[in-house]
């Protein structure tokens, strides 16, 4: 498969429109799936992102690069370890795992301001390149000396997955389930570039939230 701006862009221009209609109609069927109704829009605004510096990467304008890959960064390495926890907190019904994704929220954070400051605050911290018609993102980490890397991917994955598998909600669970598949799909093909792979692909699955909403208002009408 070949990923390019094109790639990036023409997902950007179906999701971020599904994300603003999910938005609208989840106030009229279920607000606490609130977070989910959003993941397209936000998933649409990381790919524009991608999609930015894939131009840049092409044009190979090497000095306006660092914006448009600290602003897809935010979301691959901060921001979806924080809200996809935090949504799984939102719609739990069960007190004894509305606390436990609490609790990964909360390691989601932490976990994800101490992947994304660093590059934030330090320019050659993060390298970035293509390989294979993928983009590459490389980053130092402060646990570099003391974590191995599988280690830190393993915790990141397991961030991500784990609310979703573990969740009360039918439909959630499927969502996860569909990441988990796409994330083994990612390091079977894909390993040296996964991170903008993985978030490609989740970012077309997040269309599911599409169907979710549409589903979750037949049930409402049935009843």
């Amino acid at each position: 498969m070949c990923f390019s701006a094109t790639a990036s862009f023409a997902v950007s221009a179906g999701l971020i429109p599904v994300g603003v209609y999910c938005v609208y109609k989840v106030r009229l069927v279920n607000r606490a799936y609130w977070p989910f109704a959003l993941y397209p829009l936000f998933f649409g605004i990381q790919q524009a992102a991608e999609g930015w510096l894939w131009l840049m990467l092409e044009s190979g304008n090497m000095e306006s690069i660092r914006l448009p890959a600290l602003s897809f960064v935010f979301f691959s390495h901060f921001f979806w370890l924080l809200w996809i926890p935090y949504s799984c907190f939102v719609i739990e019904n069960s007190d004894n795992k509305k606390w436990y994704f609490f609790i990964m929220t909360i390691t989601g954070c932490l976990f994800g301001l101490a992947l994304y400051v660093p590059v934030l605050l330090f320019a050659d911290w993060m390298t970035v390149s293509l390989i294979h018609q993928s983009i590459s993102y490389e980053l130092k980490l402060l646990f570099d000396d003391f974590v191995p890397r599988l280690a830190v991917r393993g915790a990141y994955v397991l961030i991500i997955l784990i609310p979703l598998l573990s969740s009360s909600q039918k439909y959630l669970r499927y969502f996860g389930v569909i990441i988990a598949l796409s994330v083994l799909g990612t390091v079977l093909l894909y390993a040296e570039t996964f991170i903008s792979v993985w978030c490609f692909f989740a970012a077309v699955f997040s269309f599911y939230m599409l169907y979710m909403i549409i589903s979750l208002e037949r049930q409402k009408a049935i009843h």
